[in-house]
């Protein structure tokens, strides 16, 4: 994860002049936002320790996913902010994702929030066949955000909630219970292991994140100043687009890139707004807004055009596929977002149909 790419550079970075006026009342004011009493200010578990150790380009690395998250950042912050959640878990989001909503884990945490599918079910985001909402940067804050007041309402504490969302509430209650204390500085010793390593570097991470980019001196002199002012202007608007759209005529539309309408709306599976009724929201750059609200004109569903589910067997291509239905393989590859031209077993795949027979409509074959 993230996690372990920046504890380097960021322990690096507060080490060169950590203790200057400046960084000292920063970090007072981090701690102080998770409950973290002052006091731990030096303690080694939290800020003091391996400061000496530097991993290549991770600074670089760090700016860079910090810009890609140009407008996410934003929102995050204003939702965070409305809901009472303090802004400073924006770097939870960073330090799980970097931002991306295409990221994903080996452990199925999907999104910029990397949540878990039955998390996600159980804070009513949905996954199916055609959409998968931790995806979506606005739904899947929301979900995070229920997620985190209802870790806090359980912990009483923000850097408990924290450590919760990592790790799980009950892999932390057993850790606090074995430790027999919830005090930062108990579950964070190193040697004891109450709470997972990745757990640790997750929290160091966290609070050294929010230290590092409210440094203004160190900004400055990156000539990033104006990360201090992100976050002051929404920039991504959400418009209602009727089901079975497809992406091509919405980004016509809004005169936007197909690619670049994709990478805000990486909730939807496929080219096309889910074909199962009613309207969805999609994002776009509020520059795209105007054009897109003077050129889109909603069409009424095609009812004799159905999509079904096809899962891919052993033997199956592009080519057979696309024979067997009818369709061309570029239709199959562009309604499908597939750039080769592999398929593995079990894989999913939205075939448009011209005519079929309404009781097989979204039907697995």
């Amino acid at each position: 994860m993230l996690c372990f790419l920046l504890l380097g550079f960021l322990f690096s970075y507060l080490s060169a002049d950590f203790y200057d006026n400046q960084n000292v009342f920063n970090a007072q004011s981090v701690l102080n936002t998770f409950d973290i009493d002052t006091s731990y200010q030096a303690d080694p578990a939290l800020f003091t320790q391996h400061y000496e150790k530097t991993i290549g380009d991770d600074w670089e690395k760090f700016i860079e996913s910090y810009d890609k998250g140009y407008n996410y950042i934003p929102i995050l912050k204003q939702m965070l902010n409305d809901a009472e959640v303090p802004q400073e878990f924006l770097y939870l989001a960073m330090a799980e994702s970097r931002f991306s909503t295409r990221a994903y884990s080996v452990k199925k945490a999907v999104g910029i929030w990397q949540i878990m599918p039955a998390t996600a079910k159980s804070l009513g985001l949905r996954i199916d066949d055609f959409i998968d909402e931790r995806r979506d940067p606005i739904k899947s804050t929301q979900a995070a955000i229920k997620y985190l007041k209802q870790l806090k309402s359980i912990t009483g504490k923000w850097y408990l909630a924290a450590m919760a969302y990592n790790c799980g509430i009950g892999r932390l209650q057993r850790a606090i219970k074995e430790a027999g204390s919830d005090d930062i500085s108990v579950l964070m010793n190193s040697s004891k292991n109450y709470i997972p390593i990745e757990t640790q570097h997750y929290i160091r991470i966290i609070l050294s994140m929010n230290v590092a980019f409210s440094d203004v001196n160190t900004l400055k002199t990156l000539d990033k100043e104006y990360f201090l002012n992100r976050g002051t202007t929404t920039t991504l608007a959400s418009v209602k687009v009727p089901s079975g759209t497809d992406f091509n005529s919405i980004a016509k539309s809004a005169g936007i890139s197909i690619d670049d309408l994709k990478s805000y709306n990486r909730q939807f599976k496929y080219n096309f707004i889910p074909p199962n009724g009613g309207e969805y929201d999609v994002y776009l750059p509020y520059e795209y807004l105007l054009a897109f609200k003077t050129n889109f004109k909603p069409k009424k569903v095609d009812l004799s055009k159905f999509y079904i589910v096809y899962k891919v067997k052993k033997g199956d291509s592009l080519y057979s596929i696309s024979r067997k239905y009818s369709i061309s393989i570029e239709t199959l590859k562009n309604t499908n977002n597939i750039k080769k031209t592999l398929l593995s077993i079990n894989q999913k795949l939205i075939i448009p149909l011209k005519q079929i027979n309404q009781k097989l409509a979204y039907k697995a074959k």
